[in-house]
């Protein structure tokens, strides 16, 4: 599992999803916080399979497995699909994401603005 920051935001995503952990410098990113309504910005990008990355301000690997807990229907819905529940991890939750579906979600938010 890596868990995120985007700000003061925390997000997670499986560790199995990120083909690769890179500089967003150079290349398109879909930045987390477009979807708290900050401004753009990211340390490090993640990778999707599909070429598609999301660009997060701090990650750390937490290899614990942690239970998935549900989320309101209502929560899925308006992250466009890709909230796929919460893990409580370091005694907080912190919202799951697919990660190529967070990207799409993301790139909606930017081009909807």
């Amino acid at each position: 599992m890596l868990l995120c920051h985007a700000g003061p935001h925390r997000l997670a995503f499986h560790a199995h999803e990120v083909a690769s952990i890179t500089s967003p410098v150079g290349r398109e990113v879909a930045s987390a916080r477009r979807a708290f309504q900050a401004s753009d910005g990211a340390a490090r990008a993640l990778v999707a399979a599909s070429g598609g990355a999301v660009g997060v301000d701090t990650l750390e690997i937490d290899a614990e497995p942690h239970p998935v807990l549900p989320a309101p229907l209502v929560a899925v819905r308006a992250s466009g699909g890709s909230l796929q529940g919460f893990v409580l991890a370091r005694g907080e939750l912190w919202p799951l994401m697919g990660l190529s579906d967070f990207e799409r979600f993301l790139r909606g938010q930017w081009e909807g603005a």
